[in-house]
Formats: structure tokens, C-alpha cells, sequence
């Protein structure tokens, strides 16, 4: 963070001439610290203190009407905040100790050695740069968030002009924020050396601010403005996603909301929030951009990308069963959309638009649905590249499409079955989910499974399940049998028990016990 700051100093000292030279000394060593009033005794130093509230006070030991010691003492119970460095004729072994005890900074031997004062001021500054940085970003965050600043004393603040980057990496979280990989992310930021990317990009004198957003990957830059700066803000909005790609290696695509005109600090909130609506709405999924909310790219109709037409193809494919062909459809669909660089807004209705639309003509249970459309939201945020995100979303369709292969005997059906519960029976499945999965007559499915298994579909699931049951309480005993039942796929414990014993011939507790006492 550059400086751009500069600090009130109060000097206490009852020899005019000297005095006036520690003044004249401070001004050179750094200009950036202004002596704002000085006092010739203790008293009168008191109440400048309480009238200026300086940040830092030098102050003589030796003073008529009251001590440097008891004008710290005082001080520092004041306003303890205050950085105070004592100055000295002499060096006083019980002086320094009772400094040292009250708080002081430093203390200074008089004459003062320019490279002592500059030490001293240097140590100084870089505490009181740091409140600094702490409470502006303080203030600036609660005003992001619509809240009105708890700190009152913000008038450097009000004096500024400001232009605001809403920075996202990678693409919006908004319905997958429990996908977002905080850790990468986290890895990716600490590539970013804000302060040489500003400096390189020859903005140094200016005061920035990164600001957290709800989702870890959008943050909020806020920069003061230099009235002698001769870029534009288009030009430093674009040397920043330039800055920012090349810290970060590429690894994630960068967009960067910004606006034409500097704000006054009154005004962050509004321009935050117009920020924010502009980035959710016009963002493009796996490609680095510039949004200007004075210069916004024309609106997206979903209907111009999902038209009748093809709802009517998709549509009839679904109902002829011709899935292959519904596959290429969408395939042929999504090429087009990738041309038209569909925002992430308008790609994320329109796919759940068509998976509601297959899924409803295919009378499908509305679960398999909702759970397309919260894996759609998880691709999209998290998919680096537009070609792996189309695939991605091809590819999930089609794999909860019906089988609609006709299977070519009555064995590999069984095995089919076999297989599928086997692998999912602690999911609710019943004969006319398995009808619907396999496009076979319920009545036939259980058949054909009897002939082979010996027992319908259903009772070989229930089997799958107590033996799950059984080797969780026999190897995890610890386990609340209601735990246990939700694992294996009972939504109800009482009625899991009642299975259990009616399979085991004890309840979950006897057999639990069983298995205690037979070990060694």
C-alpha cells in the first residue's frame, strides 16, 4: 500500500531556539509528518494534545508547569493511541526506565542526530501507515456493505475521489459457493504482489484497498484517484486484469467490472452495488473481460438462443425415444451458444430450461431433474475452459437419459439389475424406478430378476442393506443405530429395527451386544 498519508505532530520543548530547530528538522528528515503546534511547557502541551489530537508528540523531560514524564502519564491515559518520543539533554538511566514503563516510542538525545530522527520517524510511519491502512478499509467495507461506518473520524476519506474494481477469478458461485475452492484460490491470491503490480503500472502514489466479497474469488479494488494521472480509467482497469492474468499464470480467466467517472466516498455504496448487478449479469463463463457500467453490452433475450423451434425438435426426440439423436441435437445447440459467448446468467437458464423441459416430457421423477440442475450449476462455476464446459454438460445429460438399448437377452437384464442395485441400494429405489431406469414392464423386471436371484428385486436390496447394517455394528459400534439406517437407506429407524430382527432374528442392540461378547 503506498502512503499518501500524512501525520499531525505536536512538539513540547521550553528553549525556543531549540525548539524551533527540532520543528525545522522533522519538516526536512519527512515531509510527511507536520507539526501542527508546539507548547513551551507541560500544560499548555496537555491542551493542544486534547484540541489537535496529533499523532505523534515529542516532548522535553525538563519543563516548567508540568514534566515530560507527567505529560506522558497524562497523555497516554488520554489518548493512548498517541506515539510519543521524549527528548533529552541528557542520558537519564531512570527517565528512560519510567518511559519505557509509560509507552513511549523512543527516546531522543538532544542535539538530535538527523539519522536517529530518521530512524525514529521511519519506525513510526510504518506503524501509523498500518492503523491507517486498517481503519480506512474498515470503514470502506462497512460503506460496501451498506453500513454506516462505526468510526466517525474518516475525513481523509471524504476528501477523495475513487474508482472501483469488482475483480472476479474464474466464474460466479452464486448457486455452487459450497464447490468453490477456497484452497487454490487462496494459493492463486497469494501470487498476487498488489503493491509491485501497482507500482509497475506507475501507480504508486495512490491509495488502493482489496475488500472481501460474500464468495472468496470476488474482490472488491478500490483505488483513490490522482488528479495529475493522465490515463484514462479504461486503460488502468484493462493494465490491472493484464497485471492480474500475469501474476496468476493464467490460471483463471479475469473479469473486471469497473466504472467511467471517479466517485466521491459518498457514493461507494450505490457504485458497489451497481457493480455487483453488472457482474452477475454480464459476466461470461471461462473468459477474461472488461464491464463497463457506463458502457454495457447489449442484453441477451434467452428466447433468441432457445427458440420455439428447437424446444418443439427436442421435444419430439424425447417422445420417439431417439436419444442419440436428442444428444446431437444439444450438441448442435450448445455450438451455436458457445459462438454467441452467452453470459453465465443467460447459459444457466437456458440449461435448466431444456433439462426441465427433457425431463418433464420424459415423466421423470422431478429428483433426477433437480439434481441435473444443481450439478449444472456446479459446472459452470467451476470450469476453466467453454469447450470442457459444454462436454461436461453433454456428457451429464446423457448419462441420466433412459437406457433405451433393448437388452439382448433375459440373463444380461438380470445382470444389469444385479449390477445397479448392487452399486446403489442404499439409494430409494423400487421396481418402478427400476421399470423407468431399463424401459421394461415392471411385472417383467421382477421376474426376470426372481428367475435368477431367487427373491424379487426389492427383497435382494433389503439383504444388500442388513448385511450393511450388520458389518457397521459389528466394525463400527460406535455408530447411533439411527446413523446406521440413514447410511444404509431406511428413513426410519423404527421400521430399519423391525426389518433387521425379522432378517437377523435379533434387533440392531442384542446383535450389537453378540458382537461385543464374541471378541477375543
Amino acid at each position: 500500500m503506498p502512503s499518501g498519508y500524512t501525520f499531525k505532530v505536536l512538539v513540547a520543548e521550553d528553549e525556543q531556539t531549540i525548539l524551533e530547530h527540532i520543528v525545522e528538522k522533522i519538516g526536512y528528515t519527512d515531509p510527511s509528518f507536520h507539526v501542527i503546534a508546539t507548547a513551551t511547557n507541560g500544560e499548555d502541551a496537555l491542551k493542544l494534545v486534547e484540541q489537535h489530537r496529533p499523532d505523534v508528540l515529542f516532548t522535553d523531560v525538563k519543563m516548567p508547569l508540568m514534566d515530560g514524564i507527567e505529560l506522558i502519564r497524562l497523555v497516554k491515559k488520554l489518548f493512548p493511541e498517541i506515539h510519543v518520543v521524549i527528548l533529552s539533554g541528557f542520558d537519564n538511566f531512570n527517565f528512560a526506565q519510567q518511559a519505557l514503563k509509560l509507552g513511549v516510542s523512543d527516546y531522543l538525545l538532544k542535539p538530535i542526530i538527523s539519522e536517529n530522527l530518521r530512524d525514529t520517524l521511519h519506525e513510526i510511519k510504518g506503524k501509523l501507515e498500518q492503523r491507517n491502512m486498517v481503519l480506512e478499509r474498515t470503514i470502506i467495507t462497512q460503506d460496501l456493505n451498506g453500513i454506516h461506518p462505526v468510526h466517525s473520524d474518516h475525513s481523509a476519506l471524504q476528501n477523495e475521489m475513487f474508482v472501483l474494481h469488482l475483480i472476479c477469478l474464474g466464474n460466479l458461485y452464486r448457486y455452487a459457493a459450497n464447490e468453490l475452492d477456497t484452497h487454490s484460490l487462496s494459493k492463486i491470491r497469494g501470487m498476487l504482489e498488489w503493491s509491485q503490480l501497482l507500482h509497475d503500472e506507475h501507480w504508486s502514489t495512490t491509495k488502493w484497498w482489496i475488500i472481501d466479497e460474500k464468495n472468496d474469488n470476488v474482490k472488491f479494488h478500490i483505488m483513490t484517484t490522482n488528479p495529475n494521472q493522465s490515463e484514462s480509467t479504461v486503460n488502468m482497469t484493462l493494465e490491472i486484469q493484464k497485471g492480474i492474468s500475469r501474476f496468476m499464470k493464467d490460471a483463471f480467466s479475469v473479469t473486471l467490472c469497473t466504472h467511467l467517472t471517479p466517485v466521491p466516498f459518498g457514493e461507494l455504496w450505490e457504485m458497489s452495488q451497481s457493480l455487483r448487478k453488472c457482474l452477475g449479469k454480464f459476466l461470461v463463463p471461462c473468459q477474461s473481460s472488461i464491464i463497463t457500467s457506463g458502457d454495457l453490452p447489449q442484453h441477451q433475450d434467452i428466447n433468441s438462443y432457445l427458440d420455439q423451434v428447437t424446444l418443439n425438435a427436442i421435444q419430439m426426440l424425447v417422445k420417439q425415444r431417439k436419444f442419440d439423436q436428442l444428444v446431437q441435437e444439444l450438441a448442435r445447440l450448445f455450438e451455436g451458444w458457445k459462438q454467441n459467448n452467452l453470459t453465465q446468467e443467460t447459459l444457466e437458464r437456458a440449461l435448466v430450461q431444456i433439462v426441465r423441459f427433457i425431463f418433464v416430457h420424459l415423466e421423470e421423477h422431478n429428483q433426477t431433474a433437480v439434481e441435473i440442475e444443481a450439478r449444472i450449476y456446479s459446472i459452470v462455476a467451476t470450469t476453466k475452459h467453454i469447450d470442457t464446459l459444454y462436454q461436461d454438460i453433454l456428457q451429464l445429460i446423457g448419462e441420466h437419459l433412459p437406457v433405451h438399448q433393448k437388452l439382448d437377452s433375459a440373463k444380461e437384464l438380470y445382470m444389469r439389475l444385479e449390477e445397479y442395485i448392487r452399486l446403489n441400494f442404499t439409494k430409494p429405489i423400487n421396481v418402478e424406478y427400476l421399470a423407468n431406469k431399463f424401459q421394461f414392464n415392471a411385472s417383467y423386471i421382477s421376474r426376470v430378476f426372481k428367475k435368477y436371484q431367487g427373491v424379487p428385486p426389492l427383497q435382494h436390496l433389503i439383504s444388500m442393506r442388513i448385511q450393511e447394517a450388520k458389518r457397521l455394528i459389528k466394525e463400527k459400534p460406535e455408530l447411533d443405530f439411527k446413523d446406521i439406517s440413514e447410511i444404509i437407506g431406511f428413513n426410519n429407524q423404527h421400521y430399519f429395527s423391525k426389518v433387521f430382527r425379522s432378517r437377523v432374528g435379533l434387533n440392531p442392540s442384542e446383535y450389537r451386544d453378540l458382537m461385543k461378547s464374541n471378541r477375543p
